[in-house]
């Protein structure tokens, strides 16, 4: 357009000048030739501004467009004029600084990205709507939900325990929440000002792992102690037992009390010595040597040997887990913990004189088992000390079987849960069997 104006400008100027003196070129032709040479000085000044004006307000709309696209690779070039010179070497430099802000906070933005995923807690990012729109791996695998169930949902409009606490905590404290199983988890919601508006976050710690391995350390060596030492004893007991058993009395009416007296001791012997071994047992299980199993076999074999007892005692069994269902997992490990499991639902029905049942189902979908028992129901106080080292709910127990699969499972990496619902009896889960 400016173009335009300035070639219609010179027309009319070098018009008008020819215009004028054309008439009186043949009586003045010194003033018809001033006129052209005017003219052509006209035309070429007007050319010299045209560029000296153009160039500038070119470079200028340059700038405004680059803004406008958000470009801040390009730069602008230098023009005729000083005044406007200025303006594009501070419009460069503004360039520059900008430029190098966005490559150091895309950098920055790249690091956190990546060491929220690395990090082995779980993260959670919620919007101006406190509706979740980023989480990190660890807190997907805590939750045991895919991010598309989470992406912009609220933490009361999910189905999940842990995010329905999380959504009654104050912001900036950090309170531990136990669920059954021994699951623990430290959850801290804080915020933080993003383009001017207040976004919430969570950090949730899964104090589990941590616990097991702080109580292990601290029962472990005091166990195997205890265990060289007993075992030391009851080995020399049981020889100077055996050998005054050598020097038995001649009088047969003491005789006989004599060695009854010295079987009742190689007997409370040995069964302390069985005692220690079993606690024992719990220090020393295993990493697992992983491979293909067949559950529904597995299970149908471990059941089969119960079948005797089950029929004495009138206890009525369902086996539902389809064909071809197979598991990585450790077989004398997995014999091990569905033994104690199978073991523990059948005393607990001996408590009752009702209908007595168990149930083995396993969700294919989710990869979940789930062994259901028609006993007792478990106390909520009981439920949250269960898998806590040596505490058991029976008198005469040692807290070591729940103990014992606790290990198990967390080796093969497997979440699980010991509870009562709402159909009564003990439910025992065991979630995300690969």
């Amino acid at each position: 357009m400016l173009k335009i104006e300035y070639s219609l400008l010179s027309l009319l100027i070098v018009g008008t000048l020819l215009g004028v003196t054309y008439t009186n070129r043949l009586e003045s032709p010194l003033l018809f030739l001033t006129a052209e040479v005017v003219s052509v000085i006209v035309v070429l000044w007007l050319i010299r501004l045209y560029l000296f004006v153009s160039k500038p307000l070119k470079e200028l709309n340059n700038a405004l467009r680059l803004l406008t696209n958000n470009d801040f690779q390009s730069r602008l070039l230098p023009t005729p004029h000083p005044i406007v010179n200025k303006l594009v070497t501070v419009f460069n430099k503004m360039i520059d600084r900008i430029h190098q802000e966005r490559v150091e906070q895309r950098e920055q933005s790249y690091f956190l990205e990546h060491l929220i995923k690395a990090t082995p807690h779980g993260i959670i990012i919620l919007d101006y709507d406190q509706k979740i729109i980023k989480s990190n791996p660890t807190a997907i695998n805590m939750l045991e939900m895919d991010f598309d169930t989470l992406l912009l949902k609220g933490l009361d409009e999910l189905d999940s325990p842990l995010l329905n606490v999380i959504h009654k905590l104050p912001l900036e404290v950090a309170e531990d929440i136990q669920f059954s199983g021994g699951r623990k988890f430290r959850c801290h919601k804080s915020s933080f000002i993003f383009q001017g508006f207040q976004q919430q976050f969570i950090i949730i710690q899964d104090l589990y792992l941590e616990d097991i391995k702080k109580e292990k350390q601290a029962y472990s060596k005091v166990i195997r102690m205890m265990s060289h030492e007993v075992n030391n004893s009851v080995g020399a007991i049981n020889s100077f037992v055996d050998t005054l058993k050598m020097f038995a009395p001649t009088d047969e009416e003491i005789k006989e009390d004599y060695m009854d007296a010295l079987s009742i001791i190689k007997d409370r012997n040995e069964a302390m010595a069985l005692f220690m071994k079993n606690f024992a047992s719990v220090v020393k299980v295993p990493e697992p040597d992983f491979e293909s199993i067949d559950l529904g076999k597995l299970m149908t074999y471990l059941t089969d040997i119960y079948k005797a007892d089950f029929k004495k005692h009138q206890i009525e069994f369902e086996l539902n887990i389809p064909t071809n269902t197979f598991v990585s997992a450790d077989k004398s490990l997995l014999e091990q913990l569905f033994i104690n499991i199978i073991k523990n639902a059948k005393e607990a029905l001996l408590e009752t004189e009702d209908q007595r049942k168990i149930k083995i189902d396993f969700n294919v979908k989710d990869k979940e088992l789930e062994i259901w028992n028609s006993g007792p129901s478990i106390p909520k106080e009981v439920e949250e000390k269960l898998f806590t080292p040596f505490y058991s709910s029976k008198p005469t127990g040692q807290g070591i079987g729940l103990m014992l699969c606790r290990d198990i499972l967390v080796k093969h990496q497997w979440d699980f849960g010991l509870f009562s619902d709402e159909r009564g009896g003990a439910t025992f889960v065991i979630k995300q069997l690969k």
